[in-house]
């Protein structure tokens, strides 16, 4: 079966090759998911910006960010503060394309763009493990005006442990180096091809997501999308990490489907299906490997206990300036409706951009996962990937709550200039005692509270300041208060204090004609 997956890839690639060319190569790089371009596109995307991006579907292309901000730049003297500001920001970082862009011209041959920079991070809390490291990012891409790039991170760090997205081991004392993502990428046309190492992330909210998000280590996988001005239709696969279970070593995988749709410009709708499997000695499976065939069926069909999930999506803009998003998630939909409840998770957000003479931006967002949910009978196909170094806990793959919690954000920032926001953040999340790895006691959870067993709770109030020159220094700053009772969901361990939060990012790059 692993022959006939690696035969259904080769003729993948080897059908798109002959597809006719469009665009140019630098423009179909593929901006890493955690780009503070995401955030630019985000808040003005509130004001009707970026209208041809569907922006349920990530990553975007920089060809996508360029085609949105040549609009914004054709109409500047209309501009709100918020959008001069995030305009003067993105012009640094795209400054290459634009330029051929108003010459005409048009990347023809081969490039490589070479860059990095050092970082730097702090996270003092008084009673919590105090983290105080210092890296450096290598970047490097490779692409041909005919569509074809490959982009490559390598992050050097005293602890990189610390990261619920590190997967790797240390070289001397905490020391860490890994190659973080690894990807190639092919475009023709509508259709686009990716194989290799990296993030992917499906959702509107620039919080959280409940289905796919980039909480857990990257995906050495597969991704394939046809991408129309209106929808979208992507399919993925992935081998997911071994696990040692009774059985013996299992292997995992998963594979998802996603149709994201823009009836309207002001409403984005998206539905997706996921599927885990494994087990010992179980290859590929050729149904999954199908994306036009809906997994759920698939399995019920074939008396098989995989693990389904499935996931609506909505945008919706009223009047420019404010947005109303939302999730829905349900894992292992019951068709009978009554054998067991409903094991879900849902969220809604509202964005509201240009108050205060257009320097105010508000994200309000309301998140939960009840309990149950990414959970499973059998531990192979439990929705994690990779073990967390310093709690030693499984990472989900989905919500960054994990199972049995909810939380409720309110996020403003103020826009001062083109190198400062001032921003706060007022945060209050509930966590039960259910996990990920825990055995479900029960196939039929009925009455179970939520939060299930004795609560933590966490509550933090902060100020703090984004200091941005361009694309090429972030320096995300902020300090506050935390309480938290019932800490490690134990009765009467409680913590508060004061905290500080700093994270440097530096990036310099230059792109060559070979």
């Amino acid at each position: 079966m692993r022959r006939y997956a690696t035969a259904i890839l080769t003729a993948g690639i080897c059908l798109l090759v002959c597809f006719p060319v469009f665009g140019a190569g630098g423009c179909n790089q593929d901006v890493t998911l955690d780009s503070w371009i995401y955030d630019a596109v985000f808040e003005l995307s509130t004001q009707g910006e970026f209208a041809a991006i569907l922006l349920h579907t990530k990553p975007y292309t920089r060809g996508e960010i360029v085609d949105g901000l040549s609009s914004l730049l054709s109409h500047t003297d209309r501009l709100t503060e918020s959008q001069r500001i995030w305009t003067e920001r993105l012009k640094q970082e795209f400054a290459e394309e634009l330029t051929a862009d108003s010459s005409g011209s048009e990347r023809k041959g081969e490039y490589v763009r070479l860059g990095g920079g050092p970082t730097a991070r702090t996270d003092q809390y008084r009673h919590a493990y105090a983290k105080n490291r210092v890296g450096f990012d290598v970047v490097g891409s490779f692409g041909t005006g005919g569509g074809f790039s490959t982009r490559t991170r390598v992050r050097f760090d005293s602890d990189g442990r610390a990261d619920s997205q590190f997967h790797g081991e240390y070289w001397k004392q905490k020391f860490t180096a890994w190659v973080e993502q690894a990807v190639m990428t092919l475009h023709r046309g509508r259709f686009h091809l990716a194989l290799g190492r990296e993030y992917w992330r499906w959702g509107r909210s620039p919080v959280d997501v409940l289905l796919v998000s980039d909480h857990s280590p990257p995906f050495d996988g597969f991704r394939a999308s046809y991408r129309a001005s209106k929808w979208s239709f992507m399919f993925h696969a992935t081998a997911l990490d071994r696990m040692i279970t009774e059985q013996g070593l299992a292997n995992r995988y998963l594979v998802a489907h996603r149709l994201d749709w823009r009836p309207r410009t002001n409403l984005e709708l998206a539905v997706s299906e996921v599927m885990v499997f494994g087990g010992v000695g179980r290859p590929w499976e050729w149904n999954y490997l199908n994306p036009l065939l809906p997994y759920y069926w698939e399995q019920l069909n074939n008396k098989v206990n995989d693990n389904p999930l499935w996931n609506l999506e909505f945008s919706w803009r009223p009047r420019t300036g404010v947005e109303l998003y939302g999730e829905f998630m349900a894992d292992d939909f019951q068709i009978d409706f009554h054998s067991e409840p409903q094991q879900i998770g849902f969220s809604a957000g509202l964005a509201w951009s240009d108050l205060a003479s257009g320097r105010l931006f508000v994200n309000m967002e309301y998140e939960r996962v009840n309990t149950f949910v990414y959970g499973q009978d059998y531990p192979h196909n439990r929705y994690m990937h990779f073990t967390d170094f310093l709690s030693g806990r499984p990472v989900g793959i989905g919500s960054n709550l994990g199972t049995d919690a909810d939380r409720l954000t309110f996020r403003p920032r103020w826009h001062q200039s083109a190198l400062l926001d001032l921003t706060g953040v007022l945060e209050v999340v509930r966590n039960g005692e259910d996990r990920i790895e825990r055995p479900q006691y029960t196939p039929e959870p009925k009455g179970i509270k939520f939060p299930s067993g004795v609560v933590q709770r966490r509550f933090t109030a902060g100020v703090g300041a984004h200091v941005q020159k361009g694309g090429n220094l972030v320096l995300d700053f902020s300090t506050g208060y935390q309480r938290i009772t019932n800490a490690g969901n134990l009765l009467g361990q409680n913590q508060s204090g004061p905290f500080v939060l700093a994270k440097l990012t530096t990036l310099i790059w230059k792109t060559f004609g070979i």
